[in-house]
């Protein structure tokens, strides 16, 4: 059985940008670049985003 992969849901203020292969976000007055290789979900459709990712990028980035 395949073990199942970890994720972690980060609260964006906002995504300023993206490319084809990386998102920019803005958590906490912070400015993030995340690889959309690391991201799981990005849920536009509130007043501020959410996207689902891998821990260590989360880590990475003081979130977790």
């Amino acid at each position: 059985m395949p073990r199942q992969e970890e994720k972690f849901v980060l609260n964006c203020d906002s995504i300023k940008a993206e490319t084809d292969k990386a998102i920019l976000v803005v958590v906490e007055d912070q400015e993030h670049w995340l690889p959309l290789s690391q991201v799981h979900e990005i849920h536009r459709n509130s007043p501020y985003p959410r996207l689902v990712i891998t821990p260590w990028i989360a880590k990475k980035i003081g979130a977790y």
